[in-house]
């Protein structure tokens, strides 16, 4: 099996990112895994760290570095007194474009992951055009922005399984660039606002284990308003799959208040990658950024 993994970064972010990949290539050691990460301005050293992956894990057959699109969001909102956000949020509308594969896992780099992934990667879509996870924090986004769609329909942006042939097909990237541009005032939470409201709540339902968030991991964004959904909450948070450090829950991050109860996974496998990569790894890199 091989699965295609798309992610974006910086050089502040490549450190989680290769922690991410390192747990994605020890959980998953029977599947292959092509990575394709939207290069936002990294160094040269970060980029030999990332280039280095085939080197070390069997199981890792190619990284390939996509071409960042900022010249696409000139006018888009990335201003979010809620969240770390940054303008390369906007970059994965353009992945779909710029990958030739038919199914596509998109990641951000604030992960990691704890088991297999085979059953998310063949997650019937039923002819939609992603598989998503239910936003923890239970937000009405789509009703504020005057959407008519039924409860629980607002997805994370953090983890989305694509068909990529229906993604092209049904115009997504251009469809959602023109609302980040020509509506910025509307999308308090950017891309992920403008994804949701492209979509309309048509999208496959992913199990929550595979993008545990902050909130539910911290017991913050109260009880899913949907209660046939809460037992498979307490499952996920139980036995989670891939954790999301969202917000300011980074471990990396330390901000106030912002203490993720699951941050041990992210050292974790840093450590992992570290005794992995050997000389690979210096002091330069920017750990703790």
């Amino acid at each position: 099996m091989l699965m295609s993994i798309a992610s974006t970064t910086d050089d502040n972010n490549t450190v989680p990112l290769s922690v991410l990949y390192t747990s994605i290539l020890e959980n998953n050691s029977d599947v292959d895994f092509d990575f394709y990460i939207v290069n936002d301005h990294l160094s040269a050293k970060n980029q030999n760290l990332l280039k280095a992956f085939p080197k070390v894990f069997k199981n890792c057959q190619s990284v390939s570095f996509l071409d960042e699109t900022s010249g696409y969001y000139a006018k888009a909102n990335a201003s979010s007194p809620d969240s770390a956000i940054k303008k390369n949020t906007y970059y994965r509308i353009e992945i779909p474009e710029q990958v030739d594969v038919p199914r596509l896992l998109y990641l951000d780099c604030d992960m990691v992951c704890l088991g297999d992934l085979k059953t998310l990667w063949e997650t019937d879509l039923h002819g939609q055009v992603v598989g998503a996870v239910e936003d923890q924090g239970y937000v009405k986004r789509l009703q504020e922005m005057g959407i008519d769609a039924r409860p629980g329909r607002y997805f994370n942006a953090g983890l989305l399984l694509i068909d990529v042939v229906r993604w092209r097909a049904e115009n997504i990237t251009e469809k959602t660039r023109k609302l980040c541009n020509e509506h910025p005032e509307k999308l308090r939470y950017q891309d992920q606002d403008a994804l949701n409201a492209i979509f309309e709540g048509d999208w496959v339902y992913i199990n929550p284990k595979y993008n545990l968030q902050s909130h539910l991991a911290k017991g913050e964004g109260g009880k899913n308003p949907l209660v046939e959904r809460q037992a498979i909450e307490q499952v996920a948070l139980d036995a989670p799959i891939i954790v999301h450090y969202t917000n300011f829950d980074k471990p990396w991050l330390v901000k106030e208040n912002h203490l993720h109860p699951l941050l041990q996974y992210y050292y974790d496998y840093l450590d992992c990658l570290i005794h992995a990569f050997g000389d690979f790894i210096t002091t330069e890199i920017p750990i703790n950024e």
